[in-house]
């Protein structure tokens, strides 16, 4: 195991104010140096500021840091270990006086864009771009957006705060405690987005795809899909199909059902509402034989199957 140091710039701003000891103001530090060769994992855990991972065709690493803290006994810490081909950082705030304790480590990581990054944020948003490893994003509060990727796998968790993503993965799975998914132009092999409160919204390519959400609406919009299950406690579904899918469930205890599909292709379709209207348009095919099945449920909404 081996500490790496950088080269340090410290910008300590105006308006400091001090008496009885304490010493209490902005005072910030920038940082910038080069993770050690041979690295192909970045593993990154902080406690209070913004992640930012940024995919380069260089072959080395680059890290930036920003430390801000209150006061001089609040700096935070800041670690940069590597073990075997791992590169880990991580922070942590120094001890908590009387007065203002406001204490962060901000990252800006430029890597290689095959590295596999590993990325647990408790308090700030996470960024990502230009990944074509295996990808986990983990934030308690802050918002994830994950762009341009070619990743491997994806694993995204925020428990408060909107996730964002784009590209290809060969698997994804996303995941928010409150707050909202939004895929655009997603291309994976399977999809699983599950929501506890907020709405899923969703376009592109997934083979196997699997939607829930227990508070918001679920729209999939110009969507290629061989298998589909969508789920929501309170919300409406509406999933516009470019291609014939077969499978399609799609559930809901307060809201419409909307389904668009291709009508060239016979369907087998279950479709029930035990308040609200009922519509297959004539231009779908309906045959209860048919090799591809179509569920729709709601407990209280409408019903609604045409063609996309």
């Amino acid at each position: 195991m081996r500490t790496l140091s950088g080269v340090a710039v410290l910008a300590v701003l105006a308006a400091t104010v001090t008496g009885c000891g304490l010493d209490f103001g902005r005072h910030e530090e920038t940082r910038t140096y080069d993770g050690p060769a041979g690295i192909d994992r970045l593993k990154v855990r902080s406690g209070d500021g913004k992640v930012e991972i940024v995919a380069s065709d260089a072959s080395g690493i680059k890290v930036h840091e920003k430390l801000r803290w209150s006061n001089k006994n609040n700096k935070p810490q800041a670690q940069h270990v590597t073990e075997g081909r791992t590169l880990s950082l991580s922070s942590k705030c120094a001890r908590q006086v009387i007065g203002m304790n406001a204490c962060s480590i901000s990252y800006r990581v430029e890597v290689p864009r095959s590295m596999a990054v590993d990325v647990e944020n408790s308090d700030g948003s996470i960024t990502v771009s230009g990944l074509a490893g295996a990808v986990r994003l983990k934030s308690g509060t802050g918002g994830i957006t994950a762009t341009d990727l070619r990743a491997t796998s994806l694993a995204l968790d925020v428990r408060d705060g909107p996730l964002r993503v784009s590209g290809r993965a060969t698997t994804a799975d996303l995941r928010t405690g409150t707050g909202s998914i939004t895929a655009t132009g997603l291309t994976t092999d399977r999809l699983s987005a599950r929501s506890n409160d907020g709405r899923i919204r969703l376009s592109g390519r997934a083979t196997l795809t699997e939607l829930r959400t227990g508070t918001g609406r679920i729209d999939a919009d110009s969507l290629t899909a061989d298998r589909v299950v969508a789920r929501t406690n309170d919300g409406t579904i509406t999933l516009s199909l470019v291609t014939p899918p077969t499978t399609v469930q799609a559930t809901t205890n307060t809201g419409d059902v909307n389904l668009r599909l291709p009508s060239g292709p016979a369907y087998a379709i279950d479709a029930g509402t035990h308040t609200g209207s009922k519509k297959i348009a004539p231009a779908i095919h309906q045959d209860s034989t048919a090799e591809r099945h179509l569920k729709a449920r709601t407990n209280d909404g409408d019903i609604t199957i045409t063609p996309s």
